[in-house]
């Protein structure tokens, strides 16, 4: 390779031919020939003889670029290659693609490219009558010429600049314009391996390209393609296509391909059209059977059954077919199966090569000898670049155990350790060579694809609906063709085949038409199969499956299932054991069923798994056809034995967890009776209670209470826990705000308990504030009063420890009635004597304790008493700083409420420094109890930034009376 170099007096310097190892960092440029070009003899000569030329600027571009990067030496082809020599040329020419590929940089002079500055905005230059610099690159000649094409894709870092040396940009600020212009993929100007690219696709970048020798269309691709030939100018373009093209063979197929060819063909093979290419799972495939070096190289393609993984095996078949000198589809769902296989590969060979010797005279009918001879055949010396897929193997021999009567592929394989293997499974189990997990599709857009291609409507007024489909079955390839097939048949819109499929699953997939493929390709039997396997391998797995159906589909974690019930049936109590919980979900993993959840960074238990939505489907619809009443209720109790032992500071992160389940199992209640079921009920009441769903949680009450009523062994007890349940059912009608039926409730609960407990009795008493809130809200005040006052009486006639968080509770309430009537002054009475008691208390963190500072704070701020609800707060934060270390303070909610408050009120005075220091303290103590995603974080996250904004002067309203403290509930 020879270099030019510049000298600091501005000559230039070509050095010898030098040999690759001894070749300096060099600069190399790109451009397309023009008239008047310095050439090699030009070197030589006098500079002034030369430099007059019209190509001098671009050698001077060139050198000034390099320098300006560090480099001395730089490389342009009219210059740099004697083409007298016509071994140093073609040298050179076969030599191209690397010397571009080693430059540490590459310039792209554009001389038809115009442009003084990018900077000139486009819709102003364009209504100046101006070409902009991009209408201009889209209309160069670089991109049209065929040497340029190796120039693109072999440099890693490739700039383009104007005729002025103005930069326009690289090849990735360009990409969307490069890729526009000229058809290549992003991926391969991104620097993937070229020969990750079929060899038609790399045939194709050349397509449109020119060259002044018809030749050169062909050697332009020698290092696209990463091989070398002699230069025969003169012979054609056909004829050097077809020497390239053996080359290629050769290199790919070996020497011997043309011995061992077989016609590529997917006759009976069960191909779905239009497949949404996997691009990174085909990739990988052919990373790891790529290879020259003749040795086997086995694929194991596994995952849920209607994932994709036979189309994902015929893809790159079509893709990559040249590259294998033969390419044969077995089916090895079963014996029978693979031994037809055989006998039609047997045929394939039969009809291309008749000199055969291990097959001449076979006789077909023998299956054994079928077999043998094929094998034999792919193990012939030579014989190394063909490509078996084993698809279907769904039944495989995992042990040499007499109960396992699965295939064993290991006798279907060739001795011979060359060619290549692909295997389709579902098992994960199957450990003949890398393993590749097919996972669901990710992109709705390519779901969406699936669904507009089989169906043949893409039409935008169905946009919406065909989303929420496709969203539905949630990237299963399976169930996106099938409902396209269905679509395509019947005239019904997608909104009416999503409502078909989500009341009549069973039905709508049995009117499916046929996709062609294998006879057990439908989404009940596609899954069958396994299941029944596992049943054989793994019957805890497959009654784990079966019991699914009962909860969400995502997210199931051993401690759900980790329960102290009672009469529980054996299987459901070894599944409350790490060991075999983990067992199971392994082998459920194994068959593609399960992937493990992600979890968020707050979990609050081990890390759940996740079933697909349209196996899930499968579970409820096929396994228990027949509704499991038995698997209902042990779900129901499951959900509430952890709402049971549930940590009142974490129980926020477990309703997020058990909501969905919840859900699943109230959208599973029919009519009927439930055995042992009144606290499942009343759990998940309060559950639904707590997210404000009160339908839901109504509902659930009642049937809490018919089945405590219908079931009582004792009627006392009965009519206790009825009562009970009935307080619930007015808090729930209360917060719906229907007063009456509220107030029958409790009068119900009221009269029951002073039947039985007394009128003294403190569930008495609660029942009575309860009362009283109702009256409240139904403005009767004088009645309400009354009702208040009667549970202060009754609580400080026997006031306990355990009573005084109900007692303050009363107070409160009482205290907004005065509040709400403006008797300001008995409110701050009211509260002063809830403080009181708060202050005797030796609990510091009760949520009525807090809700007496929040509320005295109210009166105070309304009488304009801002110092004594300042000397409140810090009264209450400096019996916190007694009970407390310095480095529990900072993380205990009730002293980081208080701080909160006082920080509100400072900031309400203006005191906006004092104000953000609190604020960050609290933040920071916050974020380590309740973690960084807790709503109330957030907020105070927010307030902070707003506070921020004030102290620079930016005005921002913020209403202090409404904000909302941490919640400590």
């Amino acid at each position: 390779m020879r270099l030019l170099q510049r000298n600091d007096n501005g000559s230039y310097i070509r050095t010898p031919d030098l040999p690759a190892d001894e070749v300096p960092s060099y600069a190399i440029l790109s451009h397309t020939w023009r008239p008047d070009e310095v050439f090699f003899e030009d070197i030589a000569k006098a500079p002034d003889t030369w430099q007059q030329k019209v190509g001098y600027s671009k050698i001077q571009f060139c050198a000034e670029k390099a320098k300006q990067n560090g480099l001395r030496y730089f490389w342009v082809d009219t210059c740099c290659i004697d083409k007298s020599d016509s071994i140093e040329l073609q040298t050179a020419i076969n030599s191209m693609f690397r010397w571009y590929r080693n430059a540490e940089r590459c310039y792209v002079y554009l001389s038809d490219v115009s442009c003084i500055s990018t900077d000139t905005p486009e819709p102003e230059a364009k209504a100046g009558g101006l070409v902009t610099w991009e209408d201009a690159f889209r209309n160069s000649r670089w991109p049209t010429r065929g040497w340029t094409l190796q120039e693109l894709l072999a440099p890693r870092s490739v700039d383009f600049y104007s005729r002025q040396g103005i930069y326009l940009g690289n090849k990735q600020s360009l990409e969307r314009q490069l890729c526009e212009i000229t058809g290549i993929p992003a991926r391969a100007l991104r620097g993937d391996h070229l020969s990750d690219f079929s060899i038609a696709e790399r045939e194709a970048w050349i397509r449109n390209r020119q060259t002044k020798y018809e030749e050169d269309m062909v050697y332009s691709l020698l290092g696209i393609f990463g091989v070398y030939m002699p230069l025969i100018y003169g012979e054609g373009r056909q004829n050097a296509q077809k020497r390239l093209r053996e080359e290629v063979q050769k290199a790919y197929k070996g020497a011997q391909h043309n011995e061992f060819s077989v016609t590529f063909s997917l006759t009976g093979v069960p191909e779905i059209q239009n497949f949404i290419a996997r691009e990174s799972e085909l990739l990988e495939i052919h990373r790891v059977l790529s290879g020259s070096d003749g040795t086997r190289r086995s694929i194991v393609v596994h995952g849920l059954g209607g994932i994709g993984k036979t189309q994902l095996a015929i893809t790159y078949a079509k893709r990559y077919k040249d590259e294998h000198s033969a390419i044969f589809w077995l089916n090895i769902k079963d014996e029978p199966s693979i031994q037809q296989s055989f006998m039609t590969i047997a045929k394939q060979i039969m009809r291309q090569h008749t000199d055969a010797g291990c097959l001449r005279g076979l006789n077909l009918q023998d299956n054994a000898k079928v077999i043998d001879a094929v094998k034999t055949w792919l193990s012939l010396p030579g014989n190394t670049r063909w490509l078996l897929i084993y698809d279907n193997y769904d039944d495989p021999k995992l042990c040499d155990g007499p109960n396992d009567t699965g295939v064993d592929i290991d006798l279907f394989l060739p001795e011979a350790y060359q060619g290549s293997v692909i295997v389709t499974t579902r098992s994960s189990q199957v450990n003949i060579g890398h393993s590749i997990r097919v996972k669901k599709l990710e992109s709705i857009e390519d779901s969406l694809q699936i669904l507009a291609t089989t169906s043949g409507r893409n039409d935008p007024e169905h946009g919406d609906d065909a989303k929420r489909l496709a969203e539905e079955l949630d990237g299963l390839p399976l169930a996106l063709a099938a409902a396209g097939a269905y679509l395509r048949r019947v005239t019904i819109s997608f909104a009416d085949y999503l409502s078909l499929y989500k009341e009549s699953w069973s039905t709508l997939q049995t009117t499916t038409p046929s996709l062609g493929s294998y006879q057990d390709r439908t989404l009940c039997s596609t899954w069958e199969l396994s299941y029944v396997q596992i049943q054989k391998q793994h019957p805890l797995a497959a009654y784990l499956l079966r019991w699914w159906a009962y909860f969400n589909n995502e997210d199931l974690w051993f401690e759900l299932l980790q329960h102290d019930i009672p009469d529980r049936p054996g299987w459901a109590c070894e599944l409350a054991d790490k060991l075999s919980f983990n067992s199971a979900m392994g082998t459920l993993h194994d068959y593609g069923f399960v992937e493990p959840h992600t979890p968020p960074p707050d979990l609050i238990g081990s890390r759940g798994y996740s079933i697909h939505p349209c196996v899930h489907s499968w579970t409820v619809h096929v396994l228990n056809e027949e509704r499991d009443v038995s698997l209902f209720e042990l779900s129901m109790e499951c959900i509430a034995f952890k709402l049971w032992l549930r940590n009142e500071h974490t129980f926020w992160l477990l309703e997020r967890r058990l909501l969905p389940h919840a859900f699943r199992c109230i959208a599973t209640i029919s009519d009927g009776v439930y055995h042992n079921m009144g606290l499942a009920f009343r759990a998940l009441g309060f559950l639904f209670q707590k997210q404000s769903r009160l339908p839901e949680s109504e509902d659930l009450y009642l049937r809490a209470f018919r089945t405590f009523r219908e079931e009582a062994k004792e009627p006392r007890l009965g009519r206790m826990s009825t009562l009970g349940i009935l307080n619930d059912l007015g808090v729930v009608f209360l917060d719906q705000y229907k007063l009456r039926d509220a107030e029958n409730m409790f009068l119900q609960t009221l009269q029951g308990y002073e039947e039985e407990l007394g009128p003294d009795h403190e569930s008495s008493r609660g029942t009575v504030h309860n009362l009283a809130l109702c009256h409240a809200y139904q403005e009767k005040d004088q009645d309400a009063e009354v009702m208040f006052l009667r549970t202060l009486s009754g609580y400080q006639k026997e006031l306990r420890p355990r009573h005084i968080w109900t007692f303050l509770s009363t107070i409160n309430t009482l205290g907004l009635l005065y509040m709400i009537q403006g008797k300001l002054q008995d409110a701050e009475d009211m509260y002063l004597r809830g403080f009181r008691e708060t202050e005797k208390a030796s609990e510091l963190d009760n949520p009525s304790k807090l809700d007496i500072f929040d509320n005295l704070e109210i009166v105070y701020k309304k009488q304009g008493k801002l110092q004594d609800a300042e000397d409140m707060y810090s009264r209450a934060l400096r019996r916190f700083d007694k009970a407390l270390d310095p480095q529990d303070l900072m993380t205990h909610l009730p002293a980081l409420n208080i701080l909160y408050n006082l920080a509100m009120l400072q900031w309400k005075q203006g005191r906006l420094f004092e104000a953000k220091s609190l604020l960050e303290k609290v933040l920071a103590g916050s974020e380590v109890v309740l973690g960084p995603s807790y709503p109330e974080v957030q907020e105070t996250r927010d307030l902070l930034s707003v506070i921020d904004q004030e102290i620079e002067g930016e005005s921002t309203s913020c209403d202090f009376d409404i904000l909302i403290c941490i919640n400590t509930d």
